[in-house]
């Protein structure tokens, strides 16, 4: 992206980095960039939603166009309430990368018509927006997996009835055509998401859930 945003008239990419630390570092106290590209998930695994809105506290001018490779709503919608200008999907090409950074620098707000098509989708089905934990997927969730601030992917929700069914991490990844450690990997975010430290009250909490 960098490399093709310094070939276009006009634009010029000032900082690249890996973490907000390393951001604010490389920014310095005087320089204000007009537009911030913000990746969702950094590769120290900050999931920036969660510090976008005191971004915008310390860098006011600055438009924001979150990137992120996850079309579901809920990002789209949780961006868009913490000040995000304009959300734009990975893989959509490079030049319509260059439309949404000129759309966002005139003002306007640029979805990403991917993602606005499965807003649409999601708010006709008036699902509650989340004030509180993300799905980290890209795949919708099921109503009947639904409770206030705690939303599963549908793959979460595939793991989560393996686990309660007694199946073993073989055979659930088996069943739903995934790795043993992509399903490890599943089960930890469940760990997470509802806060328990073993399989017992992890498999306690799924029955109740799902039930």
């Amino acid at each position: 992206m960098a490399i093709f945003l310094n070939r276009q008239k006009g634009l010029e990419c000032t900082i690249t980095s890996s973490s907000l630390g390393e951001f604010f570092e490389c920014l310095g106290d005087s320089q204000e960039p007009g537009l911030l590209l913000l990746d969702i998930e950094l590769a120290d695994k900050t999931n920036t939603l969660a510090h976008l809105r005191k971004i915008k506290n310390l860098l006011p001018d600055t438009k924001i166009l979150v990137i992120t490779g996850h079309n579901h709503p809920e990002y789209l919608l949780l961006s868009l309430q913490q000040g995000a200008d304009g959300f734009f999907l990975k893989g959509s090409g490079l030049n319509r990368l260059l439309q949404a950074i000129e759309a966002t620098f005139a003002g306007g707000a640029f979805l990403d018509p991917e993602a606005a098509v499965h807003m649409v989708s999601y708010l006709r089905k008036e699902r509650p927006i989340p004030h509180n934990g993300f799905s980290g997927h890209n795949e919708a969730p099921d109503a009947d997996l639904l409770q206030p601030g705690l939303m599963l992917s549908a793959r979460e929700q595939q793991v989560a009835r393996g686990l309660t069914a007694g199946q073993s991490y073989k055979e659930i990844a088996r069943a739903i055509n995934l790795s043993i450690n992509t399903v490890r990997h599943y089960v930890k975010v469940l760990y997470k998401k509802f806060d328990v430290s073993n399989k017992v009250q992890l498999s306690n909490k799924l029955k109740e859930y799902v039930e």
